[in-house]
């Protein structure tokens, strides 16, 4: 599988990137000519960008949009956790 990503939007511009970490809900991509990754969020079966445009990805070559209810989850090139952790509350 390719790790280079198309990612549709409902106005015609195709944006490639490379996905850099998938969580649960989350997917972040480093975007071709860009100095910032963006994170798309998986809302209702439909994937979200930062400005709540609905988009659609699909892997270069591959001719199938990435559906997450048909297809198989996707391998991280990196993963990731979080290094937060929840304070207890004090009052």
């Amino acid at each position: 599988m390719s790790q280079m990503i198309h990612i549709h939007y409902s106005n015609g511009r195709v944006l490639q990137g490379v996905v850099l970490a998938f969580g649960d809900h989350v997917v972040r991509i480093a975007v071709k000519d860009s100095d910032d990754a963006v994170e798309y969020r998986l809302v209702n079966h439909v994937w979200v960008s930062e400005d709540c445009e609905i988009v659609r990805m699909e892997f270069a070559g591959a001719g199938d949009p990435v559906n997450c209810e048909d297809s198989d989850p996707l391998e991280p090139v990196v993963e990731f956790t979080s290094p937060l952790h929840a304070a207890p509350r004090v009052m």
